[in-house]
């Protein structure tokens, strides 16, 4: 999703996937073609049905991600950034389901409960999982808990090769 920083007016929207991810094109389009402003369809009441959306649906997902970080709530280095110029005394730390990231330490999200052993409040952490969004919430729960120099690396290792 890509919106105008300034205006947050919302201009694509790319998505890959299984299942009908035209419906989310199809969204994206509408408010497109309405000049919709992110906080124009932030809380919009998308169709909520068990089998086929969660009651957050994702579109209305990525269009808080995407306000988070225009704001700066959200820090991330995107998977070209991180391939030509990595993240200067960064540690890449493994935060998806299962640890995939050979040689990086893992931090599971859901053991979090206060301040991460071995690591200071201060310190640089690269956050990955498969695709950002576990890293996201480890990012958003490492914030409460007092650290200030996390990113996260944008679509995960799904797009990027991750190396140590």
């Amino acid at each position: 999703m890509i919106a105008d920083k300034e205006t947050k007016k919302l201009l694509g929207l790319q998505v890959l996937g299984k299942g009908a991810v035209d419906k989310m094109v199809d969204i994206a389009v509408t408010a497109i073609t309405t000049n919709a402003s992110l906080e124009d369809i932030e809380n919009m009441d998308l169709a909520y049905a068990p089998p086929f959306s969660t009651a957050i649906h994702p579109f209305s997902h990525t269009v808080n991600v995407l306000l988070n970080k225009i704001s700066g709530a959200f820090s991330t280095i995107t998977p070209f950034e991180y391939k030509t110029d990595k993240p200067e005394g960064y540690q890449v730390i493994d935060a998806s389901i299962t640890p995939s990231i050979t040689g990086a330490p893992y931090i599971d999200l859901t053991k979090v409960t206060g301040p991460v052993e071995g690591y200071g409040l201060d310190d640089k952490l690269l956050l990955v999982c498969a695709k950002g969004k576990r890293a996201y919430l480890l990012q958003n729960r490492l914030k409460h808990y007092g650290y200030t120099n996390t990113l996260v690396l944008e679509g995960g290792s799904t797009f990027s090769e991750v190396e140590l």
